[in-house]
């Protein structure tokens, strides 16, 4: 009996979060209400106070499904995103995020899209931070700033990235996009750890060029320093000529 009550409050959750979807991209979130959703159901209101309080809380757990759906698809998101080590992986959240383009437009439209697009940065931002918790722990990484400002600048950068892409209607590839934003985050990543990253390394070759030209123009300036002392003893050892 309970199995078939869970199944009956699943059906009528689902029923409730695609009637609120189908009316957001058709009117909008601020102009749409709770009586419009339950119609589009085919359910009471009453039904509708049952399982949320108001519509906000329904958005909630439309995103809530949508984000657990996006871990569950993209499982190296959920535990290595932070270091973006499998191109594969990132391929997979751009192309999961363009197969989900409805989903972006709510994001879009009016106050629900302020509420969800907060829940999913919130969502990114923890699992980036346990990220970067774990190699704090194994790494002994030492960040430069907070965990907490990277893990929200970084989910923030992605969302952006992932916003951007799909309001300009796609204008690269799924493969191009992971390719780039593969690229741009592992520029700032190792030295915001602490772990020696482009920056450094950067800093480092610049050194090594820099000490090799040192040591090339001594060895340029010994040479002719040489040259110039056998010139003179060369000139000093000559014979007088016979017109002396």
């Amino acid at each position: 009996m309970a199995r078939r009550m869970d199944r009956r409050v699943q059906r009528t959750r689902k029923l409730l979060r695609e009637s609120m979807m189908a009316l957001i991209l058709e009117e909008g979130y601020d102009a749409i209400s709770i009586q419009d959703i339950t119609d589009k159901a085919n359910l009471g209101r009453a039904t509708f106070y049952l399982h949320f309080k108001d519509k906000d809380e329904l958005l909630r757990d439309v995103m809530g499904q949508f984000m657990f759906e996006f871990l569950d698809n993209v499982p190296q998101f959920s535990q290595h995103q932070w270091r973006l080590e499998d191109h594969k992986a990132v391929v997979k959240l751009f192309d999961f995020a363009a197969e989900h383009y409805d989903l972006y437009r709510i994001l879009i439209m009016g106050s629900g899209g302020i509420t969800a697009s907060r829940q999913m940065h919130q969502t990114i931002a923890e699992n980036i931070k346990a990220c970067i918790q774990k190699e704090i722990e194994e790494l002994g990484a030492e960040p430069v700033i907070p965990p907490d400002f990277i893990a929200n600048y970084f989910a923030g950068s992605l969302l952006a990235t992932i916003y951007w892409w799909l309001d300009q209607d796609l204008p690269y590839s799924v493969e191009e996009m992971a390719d780039m934003f593969q690229k741009i985050n592992k520029l700032d990543r190792d030295a915001l750890m602490g772990l020696g990253g482009p920056a450094e390394k950067q800093k480092d070759e610049a050194e090594k060029r820099k000490k090799k030209k040192q040591s090339k123009d001594r060895k340029h300036s010994k040479k002719g320093n040489k040259e110039t002392d056998e010139a003179v003893e060369g000139e000093e050892s000559e014979p007088p000529s016979d017109q002396e």
